[in-house]
């Protein structure tokens, strides 16, 4: 298995969706390298954070693979390491891992790259932020390799969302049962591109729209199908969160990739 895409949501909620996600590794033939990207909602100067600090979940200790982290380095990557203390803040990453942990750990040790992510599809073609699209060319070139130069197989996870819809995300009113039957339409004719691995549709899709769906997990993805060498990618299951008494809703998905 290459990647997976899987939520970054409440797992009372998104249980099922991580799931079909997770089933995907457990019956794959899974490296012990897996590379974790996650969306940073505070927003970071250089488009991405990532940390050589280990993670702690209830389940124990992950650790970070300092070989692939110090080629990272010392091939150009410094300046993405300057914000990692973005990922004391956030979560993206550390949902992942107890799945990782349960399904993993048991059978083998494995190590993780955690990356947050921070961009939109705006950087993608918008000359005024040109100077944020080169980091983001020069974080993707330079993990790529810094792996390669490792001799080891990576498998990617995109941790993230999809739309976010309702008053409590900037709407004027609550979403209705046709707003979000229409939303699920767009999101699946989004995710059409990501499994076909062209990053550029994906970005040129949400662009088309005007973000007006508010696609959270942009960088993320956007990232895994730069940085996965796979050959497809499959949507297993989508759902949704609602988020409060209004019916404002998040939107997730799982898909694999091989």
């Amino acid at each position: 298995i290459k990647g997976l895409v899987a939520p970054h949501y409440d797992l009372r909620q998104a249980g099922p969706v991580y799931a079909w996600a997770y089933k995907e590794l457990q019956e794959a033939e899974t490296p012990t390298l897996f590379v974790v990207l996650g969306t940073c909602h505070a927003g970071l100067e250089n488009g991405f954070a990532v940390t050589d600090k280990d993670f702690e979940t209830p389940l124990g200790v992950v650790p970070t693979d300092r070989d692939v982290l110090d080629r990272f380095r010392n091939r150009g990557g410094t300046i993405f390491f300057e914000e990692d203390i973005s990922h004391r803040n956030e979560h993206a990453i550390e949902f992942q891992l107890p799945f990782l942990q349960h399904l993993i750990g048991g059978k083998k040790p494995f190590t993780i790259v955690p990356v947050l992510c921070a961009f939109s599809p705006l950087h993608m073609n918008n000359p005024d932020l040109r100077e944020t699209a080169e980091k983001i060319d020069l974080f993707i070139r330079t993990l790529k390799e810094a792996i390669a130069e490792s001799g080891r197989e990576a498998c990617f996870i995109a941790s993230a969302e999809l739309a976010h819809i309702g008053m409590r995300y900037g709407d004027n009113k609550p979403p209705t049962d046709f707003s979000f039957h229409k939303c699920m339409q767009a999101d699946l004719e989004m995710l059409k591109h990501v499994e076909n691995l062209d990053a550029d549709a994906f970005a040129k899709f949400i662009l088309k729209e005007g973000d007006a769906r508010r696609i959270s997990g942009f960088g993320a993805i956007y990232t895994l199908l730069k940085l996965m060498q796979a050959e497809k990618g499959e949507v297993l299951r989508y759902d949704r969160g609602v988020t409060d008494q209004f019916n404002s809703t998040v939107t997730y998905a799982a898909m694999s990739f091989f």
